[in-house]
This record gives C-alpha cells, structure tokens and sequence, in this order.
C-alpha cells in the first residue's frame, strides 16, 4: 500500500536533511520508526553526531503560510532522548520556498499541566531562528575549546 502524500513528503524531508547534514562531515541516521506511533519508547526523527557532538531532530515540513504544532509530551519525549545520550534536542522546520530553520529545544515552552497540551509555531516565529547552514556552520566551524567547555 502506498503511503499518503503527508508521509511521503515528510520522509522526503527527513532524507532531505540526512544528506545535508552528511554532506557537511556528520554521521547521520534517519530513525528507523521516526514517525511511528510507538508507545514505550521514542525513536527521534534524525540522529546526528559531529566530532563526539550529539543532535536529536524532530523533523516538520510546512508551508508559508501555515503553523507547526508539536504535542508538548512529543517534545518532553525529544529533550529526554537527548539528555540520555548527552546531545542537543532540536527541531528542524523545512518551510516550503524559505528553507530550512533549526529550534532548539530549551527555547521552547515547556508546557504547564493540561492546558497545554501542543506547541505551536507560526512561519514567522521562526525567522528568529538559525537557517540550516548557520547551525551547520556553528557546529562544523566551532573550536575545540568549545567542546571541551560543555
């Protein structure tokens, strides 16, 4: 059976971002069940590692004119698989005809009880953030004393 054109086209944009970040030195994996409704255990999007650095991707696909919603227990889930492996939970938003912008984590809300139950993120929100090559750029151009002081 042929899957729907959403996730197609999400998986289309997580292979988009394996191969960026590959291409610029990272060791990169896509999860094998990212996107799938897994109930004990989360299996993040995109794994990648650069010199010793890791990063743990939610991936998201939207258009210009459109909002991003992400359930705070999603994102609870995210920062907690990358605090077990010492890395840096993030969001990478693909926005169609603008690019790509990076979201960590810790600058998100992190949600209070059960009024809040999704995190919403407008197109424009995201302009404040890093493009995909500046956050590459930061990681691959950063100085060995920048690793050794976290």
């Amino acid at each position: 059976m042929p899957r729907p054109s959403w996730s197609r086209r999400g998986f289309d944009v997580e292979r988009e971002l394996v191969h960026k970040l590959w291409n610029h030195g990272f060791a990169v994996v896509r999860g094998p069940a990212s996107g799938a409704r897994a109930q004990r255990l989360f299996y993040p999007d995109v794994l990648a590692v650069y010199k010793g650095k890791i990063f743990v991707f939610e991936v998201k696909y939207v258009n210009k004119s459109k909002k991003i919603v992400i359930p705070i227990q999603k994102l609870n889930r995210l920062r907690e698989f990358a605090e077990r492996a010492g890395g840096t939970s993030l969001i990478a938003v693909k926005i169609s005809g603008r690019g790509w912008r990076v979201v960590p984590t810790g600058e998100l809300a992190k949600g209070n009880g059960k009024h809040t139950r999704n995190l919403v993120l407008h197109v424009e929100d995201l302009e404040q953030f890093p493009t995909l090559d500046q956050f590459i750029s930061s990681v691959v151009n950063a100085k060995l004393v920048d690793f050794v002081a976290q």
